[in-house]
């Protein structure tokens, strides 16, 4: 691989868009695709060329980035006839930045190995504006060498980039740390439409919370977007109750017995069944506004 590697990049959503303008950015030749034609353009509008399909890009890249929503889509665009790990070239790192379960990202590794093709699992830690601004946290599993080698253009991403293990370390850590973070979201829902009912003034009880020892990163991200009622997708409804079932899954597969997060997963079922799958996962403010009849609204 050059000291300057061609840069490919696959699934242009909220965050692989904004990460694929960052690598941009950085100077790197980037080919991208995605399946919606319309992202593939806007990506290109903004310094990256429009390839005609997965393969394309894997074909011209030395580094290649995927950034997918499921894990089926994840094997499909992997390991699917004429996908990513068969157009590889011997050498080529691929980089997946979609939070999947272990197994799946295991059995990519796996076929990318075979051909020898390296595979890195690279899930991330924050939203849209740390996709912009560079400043994501990285977790990735997989070799040593291929992280050594991926971590410059994984540097343009992140403002932490870390190295778990093997390949699957990258999503175990993801999946723990969206468990604590759904959790968090969870509760400061509840606890705040309990507040509101008890006759506080949300905006009050925001602003001294906010300063207070049971704020958390998400409760001052959020809970002003919940007080002006704006449940625009960052991270979705659904996206959250999918990574809350990967690891219940997880536990059952080790034995863990996990009944606070199985709580949280058919919450966040219970949300998506209200209609807001698609909204931000600050909406499962709206789960708990329906059983207290009640609303958080403020300045």
């Amino acid at each position: 691989m050059s000291d300057t590697p061609h840069v490919g990049f696959i699934g242009l959503g909220v965050m692989g868009s904004r990460m694929a303008a960052t690598l941009a950015r950085g100077g790197y030749g980037l080919d991208v695709f995605d399946v919606d034609p319309a992202k593939t353009r806007a990506a290109a509008a903004v310094g990256a060329v429009a390839a005609a399909s997965a393969r394309a890009v894997a074909e011209r890249s030395d580094v290649v980035f995927t950034s997918l929503p499921w894990p089926a889509t994840v094997r499909e665009v992997y390991l699917g006839a004429g996908g990513v790990v068969e157009a590889a070239s011997p050498g080529t790192i691929l980089v997946d930045m979609s939070t999947v379960d272990p197994e799946t990202t295991r059995a990519v590794h796996a076929a990318a190995a075979a051909r020898g093709v390296h595979h890195l699992d690279a899930p991330v830690s924050g939203g849209y504006r740390e996709a912009e601004n560079g400043t994501l946290v990285i977790i990735v599993g997989g070799e040593r060498d291929a992280f050594d080698r991926a971590k410059p253009v994984l540097e343009v991403l992140g403002a932490s980039v870390h190295h778990a293990g093997p390949s699957g370390a990258g999503n175990i850590v993801k999946l723990v740390n969206n468990v604590m973070s759904m959790g968090n979201m969870l509760v400061a829902a509840e606890v705040f439409v309990l507040g509101v009912k008890a006759g506080m003034d949300p905006t009050t009880l925001f602003e001294i919370l906010r300063t207070s020892a049971g704020r958390s990163y998400h409760f001052e991200r959020r809970l002003p977007n919940i007080l002006a009622r704006n449940f625009a997708p960052g991270f979705t409804v659904d996206l959250a109750r999918k990574d809350l079932g990967l690891a219940v899954d997880m536990a059952r597969s080790h034995d863990v017995p996990v009944p606070a997060t199985s709580l949280l997963h058919q919450l966040y079922n219970a949300s998506s069944a209200l209609g807001d799958g698609p909204n931000d996962f600050a909406a499962i403010v709206k789960l708990f506004e329906s059983w207290a009849r009640t609303e958080v609204r403020g300045a």
